[in-house]
């Protein structure tokens, strides 16, 4: 997660978590961690921080759930959304979150590295740089940056004029105003803002974590507008459009790298807030408990807040459907993601023809279907790099011990087929001098049909490669 942490920090409590601080040298930010006594290094900008519990959170950052931020909305306020989606993660499962505080003043700069950026040079990364370095991690949200996108003067809900009362007497001390004005300063009118220019925004993430880590999915919130008709705020209708060109350009193999959420939370304790910090902590403890080939979709979600602006059956189900959108909803008393629908099916790059969206391949369009796939390359990436060091390109070794790592997958209920040569197929693919190459062919659960992975050892360097079948 990457966001505001207004307030103290206090890096003495940072120092005093010798494993966290052991992750972050490891990861190549020793010179920094090493200057973190020192004066400029105490904000703890741009640095990813390991962190296991909220309570380490707002040992570090006593202030950011209270003190005012730079920017401040209308609807939202001038809180940091970092602090509750932190709380929502641990809160719904998840058990280690690796967090990086952006500054403020950077504004939506800040989040977003140039795209040429070399993640070598650990010394110079930040925002979203950061976190890409980090081998391990599948999952990013941004809760401030989808908070600095709600446009500052989009208004609430108005409130409900409520019939005259009929006419008594009052004493002169008796207070009758209800609050209601009839007319609204001219500060207060409702305008159309321009919205956000949030598709190119979206796709320069998009298209630094797929230069990256393809392995990585992004959760993100749909920014708002004010309706007319609904005289409430709404989703975004430009937003919707634009996401619908998108998805028929060169570029749309993208967009299925993040899975787009709506609406927001709302709650006694806050005005408005992401969803995102819970859904990623629901994703990371299933991951844990039930493999992270399977969705959370339908799951409670551990959370005090509601549905903000709350959505119809018939809007879920049209918004769902095009452009793709997991829906945040409450059914009986419970919140829950509708579905983890995505704006295109999980494909490869190659494998998307411009212009042309095939209504066939919808069944793909899951987002368990991305991290899944994510899991399988960041797994035979440490494989491979196992191997560099154990085993030559001639050794029959790397076949048996693929055969295990999918003999696993299958007893865990990731692969279908009555029996494991159902569900999965390894056969060599090259016998050139330096390089051996495994074609896999796997049967993953529904809804996924077939894809087929290439494990290669080339000039003593193994890789995968992955091909949808």
């Amino acid at each position: 997660m990457l966001g505001h942490c207004p307030g103290r920090v206090r890096v003495e409590r940072l120092l005093a978590l010798s494993d966290a601080l052991e992750e972050m040298r490891l990861l190549g930010f020793g010179r920094r961690v090493d200057a973190l006594s020192s004066e400029a290094a105490s904000e703890l900008y741009h640095l990813p921080l390991p962190l296991r519990s909220l309570a380490e959170f707002e040992d570090i950052f006593p202030d950011a759930r209270i003190a005012g931020s730079q920017y401040r909305s209308r609807l939202a306020g001038d809180q940091a959304w970092l602090p509750q989606a932190v709380e929502d993660f641990f809160a719904n499962g998840g058990e280690k979150l690796w967090l990086v505080r952006v500054p403020e003043a950077e504004g939506m700069r800040g989040f977003l590295p140039e795209f040429r950026t070399p993640l070598y040079d650990t010394e110079n990364l930040y925002g979203l740089a950061t976190i890409l370095v980090l081998n391990s991690v599948g999952l990013i949200a941004l809760p401030d940056l989808e908070r600095i996108m709600v446009a500052a003067q989009l208004p609430d809900i108005p409130r409900k004029r409520l019939a005259n009362p009929a006419p008594v007497f009052l004493p002169c001390s008796a207070n009758s105003d209800d609050g209601h004005r009839e007319r609204r300063h001219s500060e207060e009118m409702i305008t159309r803002s321009t919205p956000p220019a949030f598709v190119a925004v979206l796709q320069e993430i998009l298209a630094l974590i797929d230069r990256h880590r393809p392995d990585i999915q992004c959760l993100f919130s749909l920014p708002l507008e004010y309706s007319e008709v609904l005289d409430s705020p709404a989703i975004d209708r430009d937003v919707l459009t634009q996401l619908e060109t998108a998805r028929m350009r060169n570029s749309a193999s993208l967009l299925r790298q993040v899975q787009l959420l709506f609406p927001y939370l709302r709650s006694p304790r806050y005005a408005l807030r992401s969803s995102v910090g819970a859904v990623a902590g629901m994703i990371a403890g299933l991951a844990g408990s039930r493999g992270i080939w399977r969705s959370v979709a339908g799951i409670p979600l551990v959370t005090d807040g509601r549905p903000y602006p709350a959505l119809s059956m018939t809007q879920t189900i049209a918004l769902r459907n095009k452009p793709g959108i997991g829906i945040i909803q409450r059914r009986s008393g419970k919140v829950a993601l509708d579905d983890e629908r995505l704006v295109v099916p999980a494909l490869q790059r190659n494998d998307y023809q411009p212009g042309v969206y095939a209504e066939r391949l919808d069944d793909l369009r899951a987002g368990e279907v991305v991290r899944f796939i994510g899991f399988l390359l960041r797994q035979l990436k440490v494989l491979g790099e196992q191997l560099i060091f154990n085993i030559g390109f001639d050794d029959p070794r790397p076949r048996l011990i693929l055969e295990k790592f999918f003999m696993d997958l299958y007893r865990q209920g990731a692969l279908r087929g009555k029996l494991p040569e159902d569900a999965y197929s390894i056969r060599q693919a090259s016998v050139r001098e330096a390089v051996l190459a495994y074609d896999i062919e796997i049967a993953p659960a529904y809804p996924i049909d077939r894809i087929v992975l290439t494990f290669i050892n080339r000039n003593g360097e193994w890789l995968s490669e992955l091909h949808n079948a």
